[in-house]
């Protein structure tokens, strides 16, 4: 009996002693200054000229809508605007969405030309990522003049449109960095 006892007991604090996996760190998301996403026949695609931006410095953020079809043009329907642009300050985790009206509007589209659109901060929604209001007006002031402050940061972009009654949604992403 007392063997049996020695042998629970061992057993008790072996099991009591066993170390607990530890979580691996999440990989930080490396910069990615182009994407680009294939729905035949369209491509959008998202550019940064650079990965790595100094604060103050102009972001050179573009997207771009190439139709590669049968046809030599073709006219889509949207919204708004054909493309909506959303930040995320991926550091500190807050999000801004893109508002857009709800006009029908056509857009031609050329075989193989571009439609081209700047990036613009919108900060027309904000959907937060953590608790109260993770930045300040300052802040809010600072991104829409272009002006980003130091972080990591993902631009995500969306297009949807009409085509004949067929409808196509597109989307991809970046991200980039601001550094002191």
């Amino acid at each position: 009996m007392r063997l049996l006892s020695i042998i629970g007991l061992t057993m008790l604090l072996t099991a009591c002693n066993v170390a607990q996996p530890q979580e691996e760190p999440s990989d930080p998301i490396l910069n990615q200054a182009t994407a680009q996403v294939e729905q035949q026949p369209f491509t959008l695609k998202l550019v940064s000229e650079k990965e790595q931006y100094r604060v103050g410095e102009q972001l050179m953020i573009q997207a771009e809508l190439i139709y590669d079809g049968d046809q030599e043009e073709i006219t889509i329907a949207h919204g708004g605007s054909w493309l909506l642009l959303e930040t995320t300050n991926v550091t500190k985790n807050y999000h801004f969405g893109a508002a857009m009206n709800e006009p029908l509007i056509y857009t031609k589209l050329t075989k193989g030309e571009p439609l081209i659109e700047p990036y613009h901060f919108s900060g027309g929604t904000f959907m937060k990522g953590q608790e109260g209001k993770p930045y300040s007006d300052k802040v809010f002031q600072q991104m829409a003049k272009m002006e980003f402050p130091p972080d990591q940061y993902e631009i995500k972009a969306t297009t949807h449109f009409d085509l004949e009654g067929n409808k196509h949604k597109l989307e991809t992403h970046i991200v980039f960095e601001v550094v002191k």
